[in-house]
This record gives C-alpha cells, sequence and structure tokens, in this order.
C-alpha cells in the first residue's frame, strides 16, 4: 500500500466516522431516548472538536494545486 492510499483510507475514516457519529447522535435524539436539548448540545461539541482536523483534510485534499 502506498503512503498516499494510506493517507486517504485514514482521511475517509476520520471524515466517515465523524459524520457516522453524528448520524447515530441525531437518530438518538429523533427515536426520543436523549432529550433534544442535550443532544444538540452533544452535537456542537463533537463538531467544535473534529472541525479542525475535518478542515485540514479537505483543505488537503481539495485545496488548489500551484502550477510550481
Amino acid at each position: 500500500m502506498t503512503e498516499n492510499k494510506v493517507r486517504m483510507a485514514i482521511a475517509f475514516g476520520v471524515v466517515g466516522g465523524f459524520v457516522l457519529c453524528c448520524i447515530c447522535i441525531a437518530a438518538v435524539m429523533m427515536l426520543g431516548f436523549l432529550d433534544p436539548k442535550d443532544g444538540l448540545s452533544l452535537l456542537k461539541d463533537f463538531a467544535g472538536v473534529f472541525s479542525g482536523l475535518i478542515g485540514l483534510i479537505l483543505g488537503y485534499y481539495f485545496g488548489k494545486k500551484g502550477d510550481g
């Protein structure tokens, strides 16, 4: 496995894990097992923690390529 493929797998894992956790929190709120105020607070905290890492990954893969 090349170094670029390892980076890509890690990036997909982090972003996919973030999305999956957000979906799980939203589903638990919709099913009524979590108070909506507590669930929204949890989503805000979770997004705040991971936003820097997600931004770094998206910037790396979708940033502009310079001509040199």
